[in-house]
């Protein structure tokens, strides 16, 4: 998929899920009040969970960072039927050490709509938008007790190399080229 027609997909993505019809857009700084009022309307396990500590309300820079008003990260949010923000994500590419291209990945969905295969759905997107940027290699940071989120990981790719930091599992997985050259998030790890 090329970065335009992922950018086309998600111009119309309105889906049908596990938890009814939902919508994933692009957001940017003209959504920092209904990012701030999702993220300070989230429990304080989800907050720290994504956050890992409790950031309500958030403060400017970080609501910065959550609209993509720096620039330097690709922001995608979730809305229900009603137009209701239920769901953040976000991938921030960086070059690492090695010289690859990475993408640290982090997303929340609202406590109301956990369990509803959103998180995947959501973080599915961000990744094929990571591989249309040419991100060879993803970074999730997650803290330990979130069985989740693990769990999600550890069933996408199950070989991905992962570190213990003193405060979290750092996944790493590669993003893979099928055959054919086609870029799609793969089960192999770095």
């Amino acid at each position: 998929m090329t970065a335009g027609s992922i950018e086309r997909t998600l111009a119309m993505s309105r889906l049908r899920t596990g938890a009814g019809n939902v919508q994933i857009r692009r957001a940017g700084p003209a959504d920092a009040d209904v990012i701030r009022d999702f993220v300070t309307g989230l429990s304080p396990q989800s907050q720290y969970f994504r956050f890992f500590a409790s950031v309500s309300p958030p403060s400017t820079g970080l609501l910065r960072a959550l609209c993509g008003a720096t620039g330097t990260a690709d922001v995608l949010i979730v809305t229900d039927s009603r137009g209701a923000m239920i769901g953040h994500g976000m991938a921030a590419d960086a070059r690492a050490a090695d010289g690859c291209l990475e993408a640290n990945i982090g997303l929340v969905i609202g406590d109301d709509w956990q369990g509803r295969g959103l998180g995947n759905t959501l973080l599915s997107m961000l990744v094929s938008r990571a591989a249309a940027r040419w991100v060879q290699r993803l970074v999730l940071d997650v803290l330990p007790e979130n069985g989740r989120m693990r769990r999600i990981i550890r069933r996408r790719w199950p070989d991905a190399a992962v570190e213990r930091t003193r405060d979290a599992l750092v996944f790493r997985p590669l993003i893979t080229t099928q055959a054919g050259g086609n870029r799609v998030s793969g089960r192999s790890a770095a």
